[in-house]
């Protein structure tokens, strides 16, 4: 593997596995309103949504963090208010009581209109206008949750990316096969890999805060629990179930606590890693082991990921879980073949 690509792996890692907070599907559609509030300059009077429908699916009965609400008329509302585009999926991460309060009002004004985008291809595609004393804005996401392809302010463009080409975009990505997943994650240079680690510290301390909580219908801590030690057994594999399905009850519930995403799901990113680093804290694995592990899990996923594009009908518990049993078969022990 030549250093160049090499390097191009590394950047296409730290573009996919990125923090994030809450669902991601309503969280993209809040970054977009943030970007387009942004770039308008104005609390918005009005705010027009169009989504395509897996977006508008996935973001109708997810908790929004910090509100105790759920569903996309929030997101939107405190995209407006509070959101920083800057933050990218962790867009809300300053919502207060206050602010949550002032998006009920926005909502029960009537002045959020969220609708289905007709006549598109595309499976990720939001666009929001806002308007304010005469004035609009408008930004569009579409291929991945936080592509921008397009921001206009009246008639003025500030970007378009909306006519280059799907060929175009190709030449731009590294085409991943198994083999190169594999091989990168045993030859990198470690320095130059350590950074997933990340993934643990950050997805581990989302599973001990969520222990501590009820949220969702906390299934990974009742597991923890009574049910752990006398019905499935005190094991690595109940220890897997627990800690991952426990971050997910959290971040589904809409709690305000950041997770490791991968490829735009944060669930994709929670499965990604916490089996791997449960299995191999449990079983006395160096920190080389764990670190090469987890970046073969994480970049399955992408490769895997790259065929199928962004919420597609396949689940991304199955694509999640194929990364982290390729990273456990290894530390088990297990070659290539």
């Amino acid at each position: 593997m030549t250093e160049s690509e090499r390097k191009q792996i590394i950047a296409l890692i730290q573009r996919e596995v990125i923090p994030a907070i809450g669902c991601t599907e309503p969280i993209a559609v809040a970054l977009c309103v943030a970007k387009a509030t942004e770039t308008l300059g104005a609390k918005p009077e009005k705010i027009k949504v169009l989504l395509s429908a897996n977006i508008l699916k996935n973001a109708m009965g997810v908790g929004i963090p910090g509100t105790g609400m759920i569903g996309l008329p929030i997101a939107v509302a405190l995209g407006a208010l509070i959101g920083k585009s800057d933050y990218q999926l962790e867009v809300l991460k300053d919502s207060t009581p206050e602010a949550v309060e002032e998006g009920k009002k926005l909502i029960d004004e009537k002045r959020i209109c969220i609708s289905l985008k007709e006549d598109i291809t595309e499976k990720l595609y939001i666009e929001v206008t806002c308007e304010a004393g005469g004035e609009q804005a408008t930004a569009i996401i579409s291929g991945g949750h936080t592509t921008f392809v397009y921001v206009a302010k009246g008639d003025e463009v500030l970007l378009n990316k909306q006519q280059t080409s799907g060929e175009e975009e190709e030449e731009e990505t590294l085409e991943l096969t198994l083999r190169k997943v594999y091989d990168f994650a045993l030859t990198a240079p470690l320095d130059e890999i350590r950074f997933i680690l990340e993934t643990a510290r950050l997805n581990k301390k989302a599973a001990e805060q969520s222990f501590q909580g009820d949220y969702g219908h906390a299934l990974g801590k009742m597991l923890r629990g009574t049910y752990e030690h006398k019905i499935m057994g005190d094991s690595v594999f109940s220890h897997i179930l627990s800690y991952t399905s426990a971050v997910c009850d959290a971040r589904m519930a809409g709690a305000m606590i950041p997770v490791m995403s991968n490829s735009g799901s944060g669930n994709q990113g929670i499965s990604a890693t916490l089996p791997v680093v449960v299995y191999a804290e449990e079983n006395g694995k160096s920190e080389e082991e764990l670190i090469r592990a987890l970046m073969m899990s994480h970049l399955t996923v992408i490769y895997i990921k790259q065929s199928l594009g962004r919420l597609s009908a396949l689940c991304g518990c199955v694509v999640a879980a194929t990364g982290s049993s390729c990273g456990i078969t290894w530390l088990m022990g297990g070659s290539y073949k």
